[in-house]
């Protein structure tokens, strides 16, 4: 989102990472008028918009060999209603593919990838325009339809009748299609909730761990509120669903986890669970209040599990791993290293850095 002479425009990423956490979207708001501190983007996230790019740009390249009409509105204005007016005009002319295509409706905005011509009439004449977003990744995702059905709704208040599909071209080159009819209610609905929530209607959030938090610009200001209230997420490998059911039985915080008493019963939880999580979260306040980490040896269980399932070591011992890396073009299936000891000393070696041309059984 951003603000401009006064107006707050939204993009269809704001309206996923509202679906992904509302207390981002307050943070956001918040952030439009008073700034707060941002984290820093991870290499990850860089090394992911750069490919991201990249597989853009080298769809481009192909849809130019193909069509004999084709613009780039981002190489002819910069400022949000220079490229808008830029779009609607290759859109008057018949351009068979527009890049980078900017369309806006009251406050949403929508920069699209490309926009493809197709022969069904619209108020620019015998044809009309589909939306094509690329995407890194190589299946379908839920924040993928949000965001090509944003633009399909944008693009049909502005050519005045509604795009048949909606087109998704993965990182492997895979070009998959929508039926927009299939989503519009859908994303309609998700509208309308954003909506009044941007417009104050429901303001009142709070940082809910979850799956964004690792690529969210707010982590660190969410942690050091979880800190601040002692939240039950501080509780190693505690569950979202066992934080849920701890606050329904009145236990809010790490410390009354750790503290709280063995009659305790918490609903739709076991004995067991309970007195885990309470043991976890005694450990973890005794080093908060001491400065010392205990640690307490579980008992051994009946049967052979986990690491009791491994051999005794040997000197001959080999640690080996075999990786992948999903974002090199066409995938890189192997990536072997191993670790082994030698004259007592670990060594660690990588025995294969580049693409391998040649499967072995």
């Amino acid at each position: 989102m951003q603000k401009i002479q006064g107006d707050i425009l939204y993009a269809a990423s704001d309206i996923v990472n509202f679906l992904e956490c509302a207390h981002l979207t307050r943070l956001d708001l918040i952030n439009l008028d008073t700034p707060l501190p941002k984290d820093e983007e991870s290499e990850e996230v860089q090394l992911l918009q750069d490919r991201g790019y990249a597989h853009e740009a080298a769809f481009s390249d192909m849809l130019a060999t193909r069509h004999q009409s084709i613009c780039d509105i981002a190489s002819q204005a910069s400022e949000i209603e220079q490229m808008r007016e830029a779009t609607l005009s290759a859109m008057d002319a018949g351009i068979e593919i527009i890049c980078q295509a900017t369309l806006k409706k009251d406050s949403l905005l929508g920069h699209i990838d490309f926009l493809r011509r197709v022969p069904v009439p619209s108020r620019f004449g015998d044809y009309s325009y589909e939306v094509i977003d690329t995407k890194l990744a190589r299946k379908i995702k839920t924040k993928f339809i949000i965001q090509t059905a944003c633009y399909s709704s944008l693009l049909s208040s502005v050519q005045e009748v509604t795009p048949e599909r909606m087109h998704i071209v993965f990182g492997n080159r895979a070009e998959e299609s929508l039926h927009y009819a299939d989503y519009a209610y859908y994303f309609t609905t998700i509208l309308a909730r954003f909506s009044d929530f941007v417009q104050g209607r429901q303001q009142d959030t709070y940082p809910s761990p979850c799956s964004h938090c690792d690529y969210c610009c707010w982590r660190t200001l969410c942690k050091l509120r979880w800190i601040e209230d002692d939240h039950l997420s501080q509780v190693a490998g505690i569950t979202k669903l066992q934080i849920k059911k701890l606050q329904a039985a009145g236990i809010t915080t790490l410390a009354e986890l750790g503290t709280c008493t063995t009659d305790l019963k918490v609903a739709k939880m076991s004995t067991a669970t309970l007195e885990k999580l309470s043991g976890q979260a005694s450990l973890q306040l005794q080093a908060r209040e001491n400065g010392r980490r205990p640690v307490e040896l579980l008992p051994q269980q009946p049967g052979k599990k986990g690491f009791a399932r491994l051999p005794q070591p040997a000197a001959g011992d080999l640690f080996f791993d075999m990786e992948g890396d999903p974002l090199t073009d066409g995938g890189l299936e192997y990536l072997f290293g191993i670790y082994f000891f030698s004259a007592g000393k670990p060594l660690f070696n990588l025995s294969s850095r580049k693409d391998i041309t040649r499967k072995y059984n």
